[in-house]
């Protein structure tokens, strides 16, 4: 996306005219050692820098064309370094200089430390709480992976939103989708039904907002109706256009079907249909891992281990392959042992 607008968006090109745009694929050529030098964790990460190469500015993703121009030209008008900006900000701290230092400390997956920033921001500019209140829960969504926070901690900022009068409708659907992430994650998907309600019945009417709301709609199915059917009915609504000549996409609807425990026979077959599409071995191995588990959990223990010996042999550096083969190998002999 960031590529097409680069050459053909208005916003992002002005932002460029006073900036010496670099890019740069941080998988060949020299582009590992640019990566190990400023310490980039994922992709893309925009970084600025001085003349002698000191970071300034930096962050990770794209947010569209509005919001990453304005990093350029906050990056422009104050080219301090973060080590400066870091002093500056001890000594008397800005909502800029909040803002500048929590996307700096993202980009460098500190999630802890953008947060710190970001809460400052908000402190600074109570009217963009939303915002600021988004990005917080984007990075404490991301930080939860390490422990870095709770599923408490994102559920009392994730009330601010819903409660601030400021709120849209889209802040609140995106709040929604992430405490159901995080939720997920923390296998208490329960918890997050106020916040699924509450997105719902804010952003009813809203047809800009159709693709997170039906994906709110199926968890609302699963986890308020309790009717799979219903579910499996807006999952396969929620899907892209010629979704099954996709192998990643035919996956994803498998794996999810296995998560849910719901047409788990057309889920392993579609499953399989991915691994006859994809091109690449080790994308072969990953749909076919998916396939094996949906086996299993239809007590299909010959098949589950026929199906994983052939991700092993597709990906055999991959350990985790071969501590699932095991996984179905003892699930099968249990079986046999009757």
């Amino acid at each position: 996306m960031f590529a097409r607008a680069v050459d053909n968006d208005e916003t992002v090109k002005n932002s460029l005219k006073n900036v010496i745009f670099y890019s740069n694929n941080c998988e060949v050529g020299e582009g590992p050692a640019i990566a190990k030098k400023y310490n980039v964790q994922g992709y893309p990460t925009f970084i600025m820098t001085n003349g002698d190469g000191e970071v300034a500015s930096a962050w990770i993703g794209y947010p569209g064309p509005e919001k990453w121009a304005a990093n350029v030209l906050a990056g422009d008008k104050d080219q301090r370094t973060l080590v400066e900006k870091k002093a500056a900000f001890e000594k008397e701290a800005t909502k800029e200089l909040a803002c500048s230092l929590a996307n700096s400390a993202s980009a460098s997956y500190d999630f802890k430390g953008s947060v710190k920033y970001f809460r400052s921001a908000r402190e600074f500019d109570p009217a963009g709480a939303p915002d600021y209140t988004s990005e917080i829960l984007t990075n404490m969504f991301y930080g939860a992976r390490s422990g870095a926070f709770t599923l408490e901690d994102v559920s009392s900022e994730a009330d601010i939103v819903m409660a601030a009068e400021t709120s849209s409708p889209e802040n609140k659907v995106d709040v929604a989708l992430m405490v159901r992430g995080m939720a997920a994650q923390m296998g208490d998907l329960e918890s997050a039904i106020p916040y699924i309600t509450e997105a719902l019945k804010a952003s009813e009417g809203h047809d800009e907002l159709a693709e997170g709301r039906i994906n709110l709609e199926i968890d609302y199915a699963l986890l308020v109706d309790k009717d799979k059917s219903k579910a499996l009915k807006l999952k396969r609504k929620s899907m892209p256009e010629d979704w099954e000549k996709d192998p990643n996409a035919l996956n994803n609807f498998a794996w999810w079907c296995y998560e849910n425990q719901t047409n788990l026979e057309e889920a392993k077959n579609l499953a399989l249909q991915g691994v006859d599409i994809a091109e690449e071995d080790g994308q072969k191995a990953n749909i076919l891992d998916t396939a094996a588990e949906i086996c299993l959990t239809m007590e299909n223990c010959e098949e589950a281990v026929a199906l994983m010996k052939r991700a092993v042999e597709l990906s055999p550096d991959r350990n985790y392959y071969q501590t699932q083969l095991a996984k179905f190998e003892l699930a099968l002999q249990e079986k046999n042992k009757g």
